[in-house]
């Protein structure tokens, strides 16, 4: 009888154990969405009202759904957090002593240009490694120069 309540007590504090873990994930989950992702509403004051922001201009509405669409999924939307990928508030600073072409060529394949061993890439490379960034071969210079506008707009 002893052997089946301690064995009862064991499996009580592992299920405690595992919704103290899946509880856990949850919340990290949340806050990686709704807070350091930075797609919450952002609030001001004591009622949570809606903050006013400037209002972007087309080119900039244009790379920010570029922007949700291809790099949101890896980069912090509010420009100054690491996620998966860099924070890009920085990102034309970063590639400003090499041509604008580079970093367009990066963005559309940046497995190509770590294998042509550019130094930019592979300064990436060698702090973010294991991960590999998406290529986006379909965004023209454009596109890329729309999210660039919208990047700056946001770390501002």
């Amino acid at each position: 009888m002893e052997n089946i309540e301690a064995t009862l007590s064991a499996i009580k504090i592992a299920l405690y154990g595992i919704m103290v873990a899946v509880l856990a994930v949850l919340l990290l989950v949340l806050y990686e969405h709704n807070g350091r992702n930075g797609f919450a509403p952002k609030t001001s004051g004591w009622c949570g009202t809606q903050s006013t922001s400037t209002p972007l201009s087309t080119k900039q509405q244009h790379g920010k759904d570029l922007f949700i669409a291809n790099c949101a999924a890896c980069h912090s939307k509010n420009m100054k957090d690491d996620l998966t990928g860099p924070a890009l508030g920085d990102v034309t600073e970063h590639w400003g002593k090499y041509l604008r072409k580079d970093l367009y060529a990066y963005i559309r394949n940046s497995q190509a240009m770590l294998k042509s061993k550019h130094p930019r890439a592979v300064e990436v490379w060698k702090k973010w490694q294991p991960t590999l960034m998406t290529s986006f071969p379909n965004l023209t210079d454009g596109d890329i120069e729309d999210i660039l506008a919208y990047i700056n707009a946001q770390k501002k």
